[in-house]
């Protein structure tokens, strides 16, 4: 199935039959051999459609042939799209949208030039940032330097009451995170809790995700303190006193990352909660990660990972946090 996608209108043209977006999305996740999504078995057959609407576009329905199973799907069943009013050509171009957009779409921006609501268009963003969740990430190698850093409101715009005082570390109101980039690789990021960006909650992060056999470079921050007896070697650049770079030891290119993803959450969603942050955290590192990709590539990669856990409008909702 080859494609060639340059625009938004190129997109919405493919999959402007909703036969089409089935066809392409069960090549994308089974690959031609249907499977049961709620046992993983290839022993299935084609049944006769329940719905009236499914029978009409001639798109499948399928019943898995395990007796201990016997359930009946379709290749929406188990992935972001299951229960969605909206057609999938509707997801694709948003699919879309996220993935090439170097600093995204606003859930305003989306409803807009999708013509649906600002509310479903927040919610199907917000399923698919779900979807770019790191579930088995690899362990970083090489060199990897480890930065954190503080997202929120500007100081200058806050109340006096809620400034912190000049020369201070941290951020008073802000949601901090801890960021893990290997050099010419990957980079993952972990949101903290506020009162935890301390060594006690960072250190167990750098273990869990970065190998014991790589380089690792820090600023001067404490929390850092004591990693060189865990890694192969810990250069350390010591902001604090003005220095920035010493020969390779520097925290320039996840400090780079930091400005992008920053400046992108304040041009674009202007807000974003601590409740979600991690899912804005998950889209930025999804596609500094696939950065290498064509734009066609970036988007199959994103359906084939459709099938991760869907979070409900529930989920979301549960004690309500605004976000744009």
């Amino acid at each position: 199935m080859n494609f060639n996608f340059k625009s938004l209108a190129q997109v919405l043209k493919y999959f402007s039959d909703e036969k089409v977006c089935y066809d392409f999305l069960e090549n994308k996740l089974w690959g031609g051999t249907p499977a049961c999504p709620h046992c993983g078995s290839i022993h299935v057959y084609t049944r006769k459609n329940r719905s009236k609407k499914l029978a009409e576009l001639n798109i499948p329905e399928y019943k898995c042939a395990e007796k201990g199973c016997n359930k009946n799907f379709t290749v929406k069943v188990g992935t972001i799209f299951e229960s969605s009013k909206l057609d999938l050509q509707i997801w694709f171009a948003a699919i879309w949208l996220c993935t090439t957009t170097s600093k995204g779409i606003s859930s305003a921006n989306l409803a807009k030039q999708l013509g649906i609501t600002q509310k479903t268009a927040w919610f199907v963003l917000s399923r698919i940032r779900e979807m770019f969740k790191e579930t088995a990430s690899d362990m970083l190698t090489g060199e990897v330097e480890i930065d954190e850093t503080y997202v929120g409101g500007k100081e200058a715009n806050k109340h006096k009451s809620k400034r912190m005082p000049k020369g201070t570390t941290g951020a008073k109101g802000k949601s901090p995170m801890v960021g893990l980039l290997q050099r010419n690789g990957k980079v993952l990021l972990r949101v903290i809790d506020a009162d935890k960006a301390n060594g006690e909650t960072i250190k167990p992060i750098v273990r869990k995700y970065v190998s014991s056999e790589a380089i690792i470079y820090t600023d001067g921050f404490g929390a850092y303190n004591g990693l060189n007896k865990e890694f192969v070697e810990h250069g350390i650049v010591a902001h604090d006193k003005g220095e920035y770079v010493n020969g390779k030891v520097h925290t320039n290119t996840i400090e780079g990352f930091w400005s992008i993803m920053k400046r992108g959450i304040i041009g674009v969603y202007h807000f974003t909660s601590h409740k979600h942050l991690q899912r804005y955290c998950d889209e930025y590192s999804y596609r500094y990660n696939n950065r290498d990709l064509t734009l066609q590539d970036k988007f199959g990669k994103a359906v084939q990972g459709a099938s991760k856990a869907r979070i409900t409008y529930d989920e979301l909702i549960k004690n309500k946090a605004t976000n744009s």
